[in-house]
């Protein structure tokens, strides 16, 4: 860890002294006490990875810190070196060129960090639930074109029966199958007649496995979640009086933005920073379409997962309406974006007012426009 401390002399002339310290506990606390030495208490920090947080948590109660991105602060390539960067860094931040990321407070960061976690956890279980789908396809089990889940309790019945060798006739699977799917026991008889091999078998042991423990490890990772997401129970109310948010949306919402709206100065700000709209591309005066700009990928998934899961919806909705009206002129994904954009825009709003969501009275599209629509959609 390399730092360089900007000094001025009354002859306004700036002198620089750079010292390496290492990254153990007591490297970071020998370079705090070298910078409360120099009456140095504004700290540029560059992040790198995950190593500018212990440094940070150690920091942030005695020092103003300022995390920058590197892709904002790089020097002149080929001459890099971790000395003439911490100079660099130095001198930028002495004339204010440091752009500051958001660092949300203490507890929304430990909140995030369990958010996130989980976030992973669920991508994990969906592989290994695409893994489980490969290997009933290779055997020509095709389980999943009769059982709409077959992750429910009789498709896990039936995969555990396979496992056992035993034979699937309608006898045994009026035994293991549950519900509605009763009603397909002779599909089913015929859709799993083919053979698992001792190979594939070992392996969907192997995934059942897997997939148990995963469901395990994200409920208890839930009940953390909701431990520490208590004191923000308020936010939480107010972003599910969005009928498309639901609780465990708003907490991940809340773990990445936080709830004081101050440190944006506006909507247009958070959204820029969140990557739901588009870059600026402007020459001559003409301005050019451009995609979205790289942004806070976890925000942008789950903004993308609650817009979604309403895109098929009907009911009298500001935002269902700006979904099918973007849909339709430019395509499912960018009407999801459009609408990720204005759905984050309320979010802004609703924190900064402390207010509740609140639907118009009647559709934003009109009955003029919703006939315009009709014809193009029949055309095309």
């Amino acid at each position: 860890m390399t730092i360089a401390i900007l000094t001025t002399r009354k002859n306004g002339v700036y002198e620089t002294e750079v010292k390496t310290f290492n990254t153990m506990l007591s490297g970071i606390q020998s370079a705090m006490d070298w910078l409360i030495s120099h009456n140095c208490r504004v700290v540029v920090i560059e992040s790198t990875g995950k190593y500018w947080i212990p440094v940070f948590n150690l920091m942030e109660d005695s020092f103003a810190l300022t995390l920058a991105n590197p892709y904002f602060t790089k020097t002149f390539p080929g001459n890099k070196t971790d000395r003439r960067d911490a100079k660099w860094l130095a001198e930028l931040h002495r004339l204010d060129l440091v752009q500051p990321s958001f660092i949300p407070p203490k507890h929304i960061r430990e909140l995030r960090d369990l958010t996130r976690y989980r976030h992973k956890l669920v991508r994990a279980r969906s592989s290994e639930k695409s893994r489980i789908h490969n290997i009933l396809t290779v055997c020509n089990l095709m389980l999943s074109s009769v059982a709409t889940d077959i992750f429910g309790k009789s498709g896990r019945n039936i995969m555990q029966a396979m496992l056992e060798s035993k034979p699937l006739d309608e006898d045994l699977l009026s035994d293991l199958v549950l519900g509605k799917l009763r009603e397909k026991i002779p599909q089913l008889v015929v859709a799993l007649k083919g053979q698992l091999t001792s190979t594939q078998a070992n392996k969907l042991s192997i995934a059942l496995d897997n997939l148990k423990n995963f469901d395990e490890k994200i409920s208890q990772i839930e009940c953390l979640i909701e431990e520490k997401a208590k004191p923000l129970e308020d936010s939480i109310t107010l972003l599910c009086s969005c009928f498309v948010i639901k609780k465990i949306s708003a907490v991940a919402i809340l773990s990445e933005i936080g709830t004081d709206m101050s440190c944006f100065p506006s909507s247009g700000h958070l959204c820029s920073w969140a990557g739901v709209c588009p870059q600026n591309n402007e020459t001559g005066g003409k301005r050019r379409s451009a995609k979205t700009k790289k942004g806070n990928r976890y925000l942008k998934s789950i903004l993308t997962q609650c817009v979604n899961s309403f895109s098929r919806s009907k009911k009298s909705s500001r935002l269902v309406s700006r979904f099918h009206s973007v849909k339709i002129r430019r395509g499912h994904n960018k009407a999801v974006m459009a609408v990720c954009r204005s759905l984050l825009i309320s979010v802004y709003h609703i924190l900064l007012k402390r207010e509740a969501f609140r639907e118009r009275s009647e559709l934003t599209v009109s009955k003029d426009k919703v006939y315009s629509f009709a014809k193009v959609s029949v055309i095309y």
